[in-house]
């Protein structure tokens, strides 16, 4: 249980690379390097969130 109360964040940041995917695809707004940099962004805060909670 433990294993996969890890895996938490990274599906959290899974599924806003997929939501900013599907805007993107959508408005043309980023490059796949842009896209990359902001889901790292957004792993990082998560497990900030993630960390402060747990």
């Amino acid at each position: 249980m433990n294993a996969l109360l890890g895996l938490v964040p990274i599906g959290l940041a899974a599924l806003g690379w997929y939501g900013l995917y599907r805007l993107n695809r959508r408005r043309g707004w980023f490059r796949i390097g842009e896209l990359i940099f902001w889901d790292a962004i957004l792993l990082v805060l998560v497990y900030l969130v993630w960390l402060r909670w747990f």
